[in-house]
């Protein structure tokens, strides 16, 4: 396997929880989109499938399916594993892979593909590696979910509380920010802060970098590998249900 850079080493304990407050939003867009999206034939991949919620979606969504949840940070990925191996949650149908998503051993036909606040990740030319895998191996009638999350051109993102909770006697907050550092990409700066009783026990700062893009790109992307990209859900979840172009041969 290729040296994966884990961008979440030190901030995986937080990313489940602050991220929930996303899926609460879109999760049951999520749910409806999926229901359109399974093939006749092959499992069904959760791509960056973290903590297991998107997965948690397919599972609920579409009984009958397999799915492969892909998840390249190991702490992220402690999570996604003991949840999966709880035969009550995962029910035996939960394979949980190490890789990333371009180096993982999948299937030659899938059911479908959800990939959930994770396309960022991918730089412009690895982007077209997972639309030549889409358009090769999507079953006829299955589709990929993915979504565009803001900003959608580089621009600079002002330092904002981006998630608080409270456990037990502990409060966390996540701190956001983010720089341009290109025609097509930025530069997030994320602070996560445990406090107690107001003070601050600990916190750590985590750095990565982020390909944006519109859905106009997307679009014109997914076309020239013969797929279309259709808009679904509310604009806010950016949300894309991605199928065989007319014409195309799956």
């Amino acid at each position: 396997m290729p040296a994966h850079h884990d961008d979440y080493a030190q901030s995986a304990e937080f990313i489940d929880v602050m991220i929930a407050g996303w899926w609460e939003a879109f999760g049951g867009h999520v749910a409806e989109a999926v229901a359109s999206m399974k093939g006749a034939e092959g499992p069904v991949v959760d791509v960056g499938a973290g903590g297991g919620a998107g997965t948690r979606v397919l599972l609920d969504t579409l009984p009958e399916a397999e799915v492969i949840a892909v998840e390249p940070s190991a702490g992220l990925r402690a999570v996604l594993l003991s949840r999966a191996a709880d035969p009550v949650w995962g029910g035996g149908r939960v394979t949980v892979h190490n890789d990333d998503l371009l180096s993982a051993r999948l299937p030659e036909r899938l059911g479908g593909l959800l990939a959930m606040n994770v396309l960022g990740h991918f730089t412009p030319h690895q982007r077209a590696r997972i639309w030549t895998m889409l358009a090769e191996r999507l079953a006829p009638g299955s589709a990929a979910l993915v979504n565009l999350l803001p900003p959608h051109e580089p621009v600079t993102i002002e330092r904002v509380v981006m998630s608080e909770l409270t456990v037990g006697r502990r409060d966390y907050r996540g701190w956001s920010a983010a720089v341009p550092t290109g025609p097509e990409s930025v530069r997030w700066s994320m602070t996560y802060e445990v406090l107690e009783a107001g003070e601050r026990v600990w916190s750590t700062d985590v750095h990565y970098d982020w390909w944006v893009m519109t859905g106009e790109a997307l679009r014109a992307e997914a076309a020239r590998h013969g797929l279309d990209a259709t808009p679904t859900g509310p604009d806010e979840a950016g949300l894309f249900l991605l199928r065989h172009g007319a014409g195309a041969r799956a």
